[in-house]
């Protein structure tokens, strides 16, 4: 079975990614509140897919990446993330990551998602009125 690893100190983002993942795309997901027990999770599992936060206590994004070197380990990491400094991000791209989605566009696209679904039900339903 694939494994994926979310290291976040968001619960409800940790959540909301582990449903996903289990559900459709049939992953067995192991999660982390910091990049201390990330670590830990890492080594002992070798996941093949990240989800990383950069700003956790203990251990950061930053220094996860560092030691777990994307480039040379063969897995897929995704940072998740509130920063927006161009210095920072261009710092985790030149690890290799394979993504990097700003937290507040995912959750605006997300939110705005479910507005406009939930316009559509109360069109044609009354369950909201």
């Amino acid at each position: 079975m694939k494994r994926a690893l979310i290291v976040d100190d968001d619960d409800q983002l940790r959540l909301l990614l582990k449903r996903l993942l289990e559900r459709y795309y049939d992953f067995e997901v192991f999660e982390a509140t910091n990049g201390e027990k990330g670590l830990e999770i890492y080594f002992s599992i070798k996941p093949h897919i990240i989800f990383l936060d950069l700003n956790m206590p203990k251990v950061s994004g930053l220094q996860f990446l560092e030691k777990v070197n994307p480039i040379n380990s063969n897995v897929s990491i995704v940072v998740l993330s509130n920063t927006d400094d161009k210095e920072c991000i261009q710092k985790i791209l030149n690890f290799g990551i394979d993504d990097y989605i700003l937290k507040t566009k995912f959750i605006t696209m997300l939110r705005e998602r479910l507005e406009s679904s939930i316009k559509k039900i109360r069109r044609t339903t009354r369950i909201f009125a």
